[in-house]
């Protein structure tokens, strides 16, 4: 299952850059689950596919969860996550193998993890075949991207096309409602909420990904050197601040199911 945005320094970065700028729509996902569950605290939460443990975190902050685990395949992240949450548990597990070696676990959530994996039915039928009956699942995932920009704009075409050749989707949450049906999640809770968010926080964070992908075999004979050059130099601008982009359209589906 390959990584498209990576594990290495840039981007754990990114990824930590991508945890502020998305902390206050997580946060307010996580609230809406206890909105939902009542004031009873949670046994086991997991944060499937942590990386370096910012997302677990905020996790354990909102939920107060007896206890709370990060589950993550990457060695690298894994020990990473440990030196920045020292008081958190993170374990090394592909995340699409059931059981967890954790437990099962009465809360699952997931941000940003969907549209890196091959099937996102495959993943809910195993993340269903390691929770514990009644678990709650919560899922925010990217429907859609839009900007004014042309960079911007160019940068979501290749991505897009990046993902695809790895067997994976940008946009998934637009498919997450029909990857629910028949499967042993009963949605409790879907919604597509479009965010703003400004062009100067994206470009940083789609500048790091540039860099982590755009040298690979793929991305040169796709794209050419010239271009992604080009837009590298582009997004490093927009992201400094010395050209003003507004802002980009980031349309959210955030989901809540409870297992059957």
């Amino acid at each position: 299952m390959p990584y498209t945005f990576g594990d290495n320094r840039e981007a754990s970065r990114r990824l930590r850059r991508l945890a502020e700028v998305y902390e206050p729509e997580t946060r307010d996902l996580l609230r809406s689950v206890q909105s939902i569950r009542g004031p009873r605290a949670f046994a086991l939460a997991v944060d499937l596919g942590c990386g370096p443990g910012w997302s677990t975190e905020l996790l354990a902050e909102t939920l107060r969860a007896r206890r709370t685990v990060g589950l993550e395949a990457s060695e690298t992240y894994v020990a990473e996550a440990r030196a920045n949450h020292p008081q958190l548990e993170f374990l090394r597990h592909d995340i699409l193998v059931a059981p967890f070696p954790a437990g099962q676990p009465d809360l699952l959530f997931c941000r940003f993890l969907l549209t890196h994996l091959p099937s996102p039915r495959a993943a809910l039928e195993a993340w269903a075949g390691a929770a514990a009956s009644g678990a709650i699942l919560v899922i925010h995932e990217t429907e859609a991207l839009h900007s004014s920009h042309s960079s911007l704009s160019r940068y979501y075409q290749m991505v897009a096309q990046m993902q695809k050749h790895h067997g994976q989707e940008l946009h998934v949450g637009a498919l997450l409602d029909a990857a629910f049906d028949g499967t042993d999640w009963k949605v409790l809770s879907t919604e597509s909420v479009t965010l703003q968010k400004s062009a100067r926080d994206m470009a940083q964070l789609h500048a790091a990904n540039l860099r982590t992908w755009g040298k690979n075999d793929f991305a040169l004979r796709t794209f050419g050197k010239d271009e992604i050059d080009r837009l590298e130099k582009d997004l490093d601008q927009l992201a400094s601040g010395s050209e003003c982009a507004g802002v980009v359209l980031n349309t959210a589906k955030r989901v809540i199911a409870e297992h059957k």
